[in-house]
Formats: structure tokens, C-alpha cells, sequence
């Protein structure tokens, strides 16, 4: 479980703005910590107990 997790957007968004927010895992990869997803990727892919994604949508304020 984790708590007051920050994800830093490295784009700029507007108010109003929706995003996702999904947990991925830090398998593989090159480097830990650093977010390498592509779609269809092994490495750093998206969590899933239960066959269900971990995610969330919100409004940019």
C-alpha cells in the first residue's frame, strides 16, 4: 500500500484536464525509477490484481 504518492507530469496540462492515473510495476527495464512503458512492453507494465488495472481518473485543478 502506498500513501501521498507524487507523479511528476512532464507536460503541461490545464485546468480541467483529465488524467489517468495507473500504478505500473518496476520490472525490468534499464533503469529503476524511471517510468519505461511502451505499449506492449514487458518491462514497467501496468499492475493488475485480479486481471484489474490499479487506476484512477482525475481533473487537473
Amino acid at each position: 500500500m502506498n500513501q501521498d504518492v507524487t507523479a511528476i507530469l512532464t507536460e503541461p496540462v490545464a485546468t480541467g484536464d483529465m488524467l489517468m492515473l495507473m500504478v505500473h510495476n518496476e520490472a525490468g527495464g534499464m533503469k529503476t525509477g524511471i517510468f519505461e512503458y511502451t505499449l506492449g512492453a514487458k518491462e514497467d507494465r501496468p499492475i493488475k490484481p485480479g486481471g484489474k488495472l490499479v487506476m484512477k481518473v482525475v481533473t487537473a485543478e
